[in-house]
């Protein structure tokens, strides 16, 4: 009887261990992106790519991911009502997403207020300084800089900058203006901002007398818009694209550059490529980096290093393998270290023409202003656009 006893003890603790250590433990994620308008369905596929990557890893790591979602185009106080409904529910162990630096700047105080750390894979203008900010895509000094040494060399020196109302393509603009062109030898013909389809009859008038070696587009969001494509591809220059996180569906050829290539030698392109088709996502820049978050936060998890401190920590100097290529975290958490491409898409396919010979430095504040001076300039580029990161109508309606 005794004996029985102590087998049925010995089996009820044994028993016990066993959920303790095999029981999956519970990491509650957030993915912030668009719910609404045109730019759902870019910032749905860079989820869908972070859930279903997560969900991958779940058996290796012994993790159980549960995830909430935020709408990046909630107003500010409706956005900090939703981030307090979340946290009542389950605290938020990691926050991840956001298709564009308009979505952080959005996001980004309220997750100062709360202590939350953003993992954000997508490219922006920097001018950044936020210990609540991972920043993992690529920077203007890593795509910016090569783009127009290349442009030179190639394609011509006169050169038309079409950006978008947004402080990307405000903050790029001073850039070339402040720190580029005075030394590249290069001449900026014009320089416009697209913010109301409207004005682009103009637009495309104005390129015409102007008649530019290189057509330079950094209005991304505006890719979006069928009727803007199809005009643009009109133009006679040659047309070079900045939206290194994109494709544009043009079937005019144009030249691009990215930190992401379809690389047929390159494993965890592969993966990424056949993970993409499996789940119906495009093959692009955003959604190489958010397959590149994933499996880092599963290397991670496999360290036992999942909680929010842990995270920061763990992530300064981790070098990955990318679909890209090998990438390199900076310690300041603020930039990552990219390989580039400079690539003509076409119909027919990709070429590739250009890429660096390595890691490409991220430097979040490039040139002689300090970074107050920077923030100083985004300051006022928000209050002239009445608290706006960015701008887009179609007949005086937002169609963003």
């Amino acid at each position: 009887m005794k004996t029985a006893l102590l087998v049925a003890a010995a089996l009820l603790i044994s028993g016990g261990l066993y959920f303790l250590f095999q029981s999956p433990h519970i990491v509650h994620v957030t993915l912030i992106g668009h719910q609404a308008g045109v730019l759902h369905a870019r910032d749905n596929e860079m989820q869908i790519m972070l859930v279903e990557r997560l969900r991958y890893h779940e058996k290796d790591t012994g993790i159980h991911f549960v995830f909430s979602y935020l709408d990046a185009s909630l107003k500010e106080q409706a956005l900090a009502d939703r981030l307090d409904e979340i946290e009542a529910v389950q605290p938020v162990d990691m926050v991840l997403g956001c298709g564009d630096s308009f979505c952080v700047r959005r996001v980004l105080p309220e997750l100062e207020k709360r202590q939350m750390t953003l993992i954000y894979p997508g490219t922006s203008e920097g001018l950044f300084s936020s210990e609540s900010l991972v920043h993992l895509g690529p920077l203007p000094n890593q795509y910016l800089f090569p783009a127009l040494s290349w442009i030179k060399q190639y394609l011509g020196r006169r050169i038309y900058y079409l950006g978008g109302e947004d402080v990307r393509s405000r903050m790029q603009g001073r850039m070339l203006q402040q720190h580029l062109l005075p030394i590249s030898g290069v001449t900026l013909v014009e320089e416009r901002y697209l913010g109301e389809l409207e004005q682009l009859p103009s637009i495309l008038d104005s390129i015409h007398a102007y008649k530019p070696d290189v057509l330079l587009l950094d209005n991304c969001d505006w890719m979006y818009h069928p009727s803007f494509v199809e005009q643009i591809a009109l133009v006679q220059s040659r047309i070079f694209s900045l939206c290194s996180d994109m494709a544009i569906p043009m079937a005019l050829p144009y030249y691009f550059i990215s930190h992401y290539l379809n690389h047929p030698h390159n494993q965890k392109n592969l993966a990424f490529v056949d993970f993409s088709q499996q789940h119906n996502v495009a093959a692009t820049g955003l959604n190489a980096m958010a397959f590149t978050v994933a499996d880092l936060i599963a290397q991670l998890a496999a360290e036992r290093a999942i909680n929010t401190d842990e995270l920061n920590y763990r992530l300064k100097r981790r070098n990955a393998l990318t679909a890209a290529g090998s990438i390199a975290i900076d310690d300041s958490l603020q930039g990552n270290w990219h390989t580039l491409f400079i690539g003509e898409r076409s119909p027919s396919g990709t070429r590739l023409l250009w890429m660096s010979e390595g890691l490409v430095r991220s430097e979040m504040f490039p040139g002689a202003e300090s970074p107050s001076d920077w923030q100083h300039n985004t300051t006022i580029y928000w209050r002239n656009n009445r608290g706006q990161w960015s701008t887009r109508s179609v007949g005086g309606e937002p169609w963003l």
